[in-house]
This record gives structure tokens, sequence and C-alpha cells, in this order.
């Protein structure tokens, strides 16, 4: 636990502050960072450029990650397809790696890799242009598998006046005040240092030199685990399952308590609560909090 054994110059995980972003806590990134139009949270492009280079961007140098992107995110129509033969009851993250994975043909970096001429020393310029397109199209993927899933295949078309995580709520059918959810959400999860299982995963995998498909799919399969990603949708069940066990009663702190010691005396944990390196509450929850506070 004390040991840093995985480094990134990205991020890092502080015990007692939690994750820091190019050395900014999470207040500091959101002060920094160009705002999208009409809103107090930045837009994930602007993030983007601040992870890849440390430099906190202009307005300008926002609006061509924006629109880079935009010519990036059109997703081949054989992905929807081999998402689609998947058994609907398939669980999204499957369906997430699958679709990543169908991409992999468009590979710039195997391309180059198998064209005789791969050099090692510019081998990163292949990479960066898979990651680009990866991040540019999995919005449209997700939500492709969201719409699949819970709103019977209606899909909804890209808008392209709006940045990536606009567009993400406006997909999925949600209101104005979503995009910034799905701003906010993206920035606290788009890095957490080296260690933890997807990250270490990806880089294990493209070590071997396996394009950025082949990592972020096996990334995404260590993600889904109930000590990992998983935790997320692990802690909304135990949440729900103990508001049936209320039985329309208020929840309170005698109650509350015996819930969690049920849990933790039956042998089970108590999901998405606590950190394998934080010593208090992590700051992404109080980002989280302090949003829902001001809404």
């Amino acid at each position: 636990r004390d040991i840093r054994s995985l480094v990134t110059d990205i991020s890092y995980l502080d015990p007692q502050e939690g994750i820091r972003f190019r050395g900014k806590t999470i207040p500091e990134t959101f002060e920094a960072l160009p705002k999208a139009a009409g809103s107090a949270y930045p837009t994930v492009e602007s993030f983007w450029y601040f992870l890849l280079t440390g430099d906190v961007p202009t307005q300008a140098q926002v609006d061509e990650v924006v629109a880079e992107w935009k010519t990036r995110q059109n997703v081949p129509s054989y992905v929807f397809d081999a998402i689609r033969a998947l058994p609907r009851d398939s669980h999204p993250m499957v369906m997430l790696s699958v679709g990543i994975m169908a991409m992999q043909k468009d590979s710039k970096f195997a391309a180059f890799y198998n064209s005789g001429k791969f050099n090692k020393m510019v081998a990163w310029e292949s990479v960066y242009e898979d990651a680009s397109d990866i991040v540019a199209r999995i919005p449209i993927v997700a939500a492709f598998i969201y719409n699949l899933k819970y709103k019977g295949d209606k899909q909804i078309a890209i808008d392209p006046k709006l940045d990536m995580g606009a567009n993400f709520a406006h997909m999925i059918g949600q209101s104005d005040q979503y995009k910034d959810v799905a701003r906010m959400y993206f920035i606290l999860h788009s890095d957490h240092e080296s260690g933890n299982v997807s990250a270490h995963t990806t880089h294990l995998v493209h070590s071997a030199l396996s394009d950025p498909y082949y990592a972020y799919s096996a990334g995404l399969n260590g993600l889904a685990g109930p000590l990992h990603g998983l935790a997320n949708q692990e802690v909304l069940g135990w949440i729900m399952e103990f508001q049936k066990k209320l039985n329309g009663a208020e929840p309170t702190k005698e109650n509350v308590t015996k819930a969690l010691w049920d849990t933790l005396n039956a042998g089970q944990v108590v999901p998405g609560y606590g950190h394998a390196v934080l010593r208090k509450t992590d700051p992404r929850y109080t980002a989280q909090r302090e949003f829902c506070h001001k809404t």
C-alpha cells in the first residue's frame, strides 16, 4: 500500500487528499480549465488536453480538440451490428468491450506495426491516433448500448454542436442539466494513477505491443470486477435492496447501522465504500455531492 511501484505523470493518488491530476486537486482542476459554454464545468476535451500536456489549454486549443474529436466519432455500422448480435440481457460492459474490439480493424498502431516500417521511437504517434479515436467514439458506443438495453433500441443521433459530455447526455435522452453531470463524471473518473486494475491491465497488455483496442478492451474487462468498477453498480443495488427492507420508512442512523452490520456479519462486503489507498473521504464523492447541493 505504501510503496509506489507503478508511476505515471498524469495523476497521483495521495492517501490523505485523494487524486491529483497533473499536480492539481479536483477543485483546482475544475477551477483552472476553460468552461463549457453556459456551464460552470469544463469540457472533457479541455481536460484531455490538460492530461496529455500538463498545460491548462486556452479556449482556442479546447475548440481544436472538440473539432478534432468530431472528425473521429463516426462509428462503423458493423460495430453496432456486433453489439446487437449479443443476447440482449448481456451486461453493458460485455457489450462495450465487444464494441471496442469490433473497431480493432481500424487500429493505426496495428497497421503501422504490420507495415514493415515499424519504428518504436515514433510508435507513440499511432498509439495517440488510436487513443484519440477510441475516446472520441466511446460515448457514441456507450449511448447506443444504453438505448439498446433500456430504451427499446430507440437511438438518438449525435448533435454536431455539442461537446463530448453534453452529447452523451443528449444521446441518452437526458435533460440539459445532465450535460454537466456527464462532463463532471467523465473528468472525475478519467484517470486514477496506474496501480488500479484497469489502468494496470491496459499498460500490461499494451507492453506486449497489442494495440490500444486490445489493451483498452482488456482494461474494461478488469474494470467490470466487483472490487473495481462494478462496485458502482453493486452499491446502487445494495441501497435499492435496503430501501425495500425499509418498506417506506425513513432512513435513520439506527436502521442504516443495522443494515451495514447485517451485511458485514453475513460475511459480505458493503460495496462501493472504502478505498485501498485513501485514508479519508474520496474527493470525487465530495465533488459529486457538492454538485447535487448546487442543483
